[in-house]
């Protein structure tokens, strides 16, 4: 029999157990692990130097680093360069546990150039970070060229504004003959692509292992597109929003037409792209386009036409079967005034007849829609759209438009979702959150209406908001425990606090606020009160079924107790 510090003592020689474990602590904690035993020790050593984000670390092993100047945010440098025996000791113990590196010349601290100057110059191995596969640099990129391998396969770069331009090319050169097998191209820049397009085509097409390229908006070009289609491992084409991925110029993607070749994209399933409705359309219907797309989504610097919305998901169904993800995102532009809906066409809303064709898609899961103006739906739309998708996973219906000073959808639109959709994680509508057409015995016990199972996330964008306790009260009957509840916009209201829309805007988000607030203690009591009614049904069946058994006995004798066989009946009167 095994004792049970035995036992723990077994379970902790499992290395991968022990590796899982490390990788939940904090470095501090792994620095002591690392000094309990050899078998402990290795295993702390991976966890602590497997991802690396702070050079002065690795670089102290070699030198004392000092501060280079005497003033708070001095970047650091060698004390006296290393030599052969620093770099034993490196190479040694940690220089080979290093999967990822990351380095931020913002970050604290800083090295100074003289310290990447030492390490180039006194290094005995051309491969400092031997097993080195990913490295992402958000400083001077000639800094970077040190850590350059062949072992590298993700690489991520921050790019800055090159003098000249052309000055970019010496880099890329770099890149390509130091890294010739890279998968993953991640560039993060606010220089417009018109500025670096020659270097970029040379990068592109020297690297043909490519199979993901993550770029700011506006960056894929036709031209770059046209380099892209002849990468055959090439998967995924996307850009991210993010602030610190940087922004192209919109005007280098005004015109997006490539002329696409036999073979084009012979292994793409993700595609994003920055350009008009109409390009994307004009794309799609080549007899070369790529049609094995799993994973769609447009973002349009037009405020795009609901007909323009219409074709381009009649084409999508036509080409990309196999889509499982689209997204629709057209330009949202708060320069103007607050804006009546009363005065805005019914062709410039995107109805329901516009959307038709997503219902044909037999694998989306995932679908979203952004415009300017609010999505001309009633809520039998929803009803028949919430019916027909009961896959539907992630749907987002315009949350947030500029024009939102009334909405025709009530807190009832969320009550389909939750009948017909059991799959639905994330849900976005823009509406008007009053209870006034639900029916007065809506707080009942038992529910009336039935909750979503799976929702995690309730966008509700700048949704129209009178009574927070109502509001909350409601969406605790429909909504989980851990449900986040979303509001506010994504677009950029920088510079524009005075503004009646920033104002408008702010006094709903107050609103939601509260809403927020109230919502988890009254879904908890919601459940509690689900489950003693519950237990009170289970008990009231309990006694069904045992009074229906003493009537049945009672029934049988006559209602009269005869002898001690019938000792437990009912007597009849």
């Amino acid at each position: 029999m095994f004792s049970p510090n035995a036992a723990q003592s077994r379970v902790l020689d499992i290395p991968e157990l022990l590796d899982m474990i490390f990788g939940f602590l904090d470095e501090s904690s792994n620095a002591s692990n690392a000094s309990v035993c050899k078998r402990w020790s290795d295993i702390a050593l991976d966890t602590l130097w497997r991802d690396l984000d702070d050079l002065y670390r690795l670089f102290r092993i070699l030198k004392p680093l000092k501060q280079a100047e005497e003033y708070p945010d001095s970047p650091y440098a060698f004390t006296n360069p290393p030599d052969a025996e620093d770099w034993q000791r490196l190479e040694k113990r940690y220089s080979r546990r290093v999967r990822r590196l990351t380095y931020q010349a913002e970050g604290r601290p800083r090295m100074c150039p003289t310290a990447f100057e030492d390490v180039a110059r006194t290094r005995t191995s051309l491969n400092i970070l031997p097993n080195l596969n990913t490295l992402v640099w958000d400083a001077a990129p000639s800094l970077a060229v040190i850590f350059m391998q062949p072992t590298v396969k993700n690489f991520g770069l921050w790019l800055p504004l090159f003098t000249p331009p052309e000055s970019s090319l010496p880099f890329f050169r770099d890149v390509v003959s130091r890294m010739p097998h890279l998968t993953t191209l991640d560039i993060r820049t606010v220089v417009p692509m018109s500025d670096m397009e020659d270097s970029m085509v040379f990068l592109l097409q020297s690297l043909p292992k490519l199979r993901k390229v993550v770029t700011p908006r506006y960056l894929v070009t036709t031209r770059i597109a046209e380099t892209l289609q002849h990468l055959e491992d090439l998967g995924t084409i996307e850009f991210q929003y993010a602030s610190e991925q940087g922004c192209g110029d919109p005007v280098d993607t005004q015109v997006f037409r490539p002329t696409l070749k036999t073979g084009a994209f012979p292994s793409l399933f993700d595609l994003s792209l920055t350009c008009p409705v109409a390009d994307c359309i004009s794309l799609m219907k080549q007899s070369c386009a790529p049609t094995n797309l799993t994973a769609f989504y447009v973002d349009s610097p037009l405020i795009e036409s609901p007909a323009a919305v219409h074709d381009l998901l009649t084409v999508l169904v036509e080409t990309c079967q196999l889509l499982e993800t689209l997204g629709i995102i057209t330009l949202v532009s708060n320069d103007e005034p607050l804006q009546a809906l009363s005065d805005i066409s019914s062709t410039e809303r995107i109805s329901y007849s516009s959307l038709r064709p997503i219902q044909t898609f037999p694998n989306l899961t995932i679908f979203e829609v952004a415009h300017q103006f609010p999505l001309d739906l009633k809520l039998e739309d929803l009803e028949q759209l919430a019916r027909s998708w009961p896959s539907l996973r992630k749907l987002v219906l315009n949350h947030e438009p500029v024009v939102a000073e009334q909405s025709s959808l009530t807190l009832k639109a969320l009550i389909p979702f939750a009948q017909h959709c059991p799959e639905l994680q994330e849900l976005g509508l823009f509406i008007n959150a009053s209870t006034a057409d639900l029916p007065s015995s809506y707080q009942t016990n038992p529910p009336q209406f039935k909750p979503f199972a799976k929702l995690r996330r309730l966008s509700l964008g700048v949704s129209l908001v009178a009574d927070e306790g109502a509001v909350a009260l409601f969406l605790s009957q429909i909504c989980p425990l851990n449900v986040h509840l979303e509001y506010g916009v994504t677009w950029d209201m920088q510079g524009r606090e005075e503004t009646e829309l920033f104002q408008t805007i702010a006094r709903r988000c107050a609103k939601w606020a509260k809403v927020a607030e109230l919502l988890p203690l009254l879904t908890k009591m919601r459940m509690e009160e689900r489950e003693r009614t519950r237990l009170l049904m289970a008990e009231v069946k309990d006694l069904r079924m045992r009074s229906g058994v003493l009537m049945d006995r009672a029934a049988v004798t006559g209602g009269l107790a005869v002898g001690p066989s019938t000792r437990d009946s009912c007597v009849m009167l």
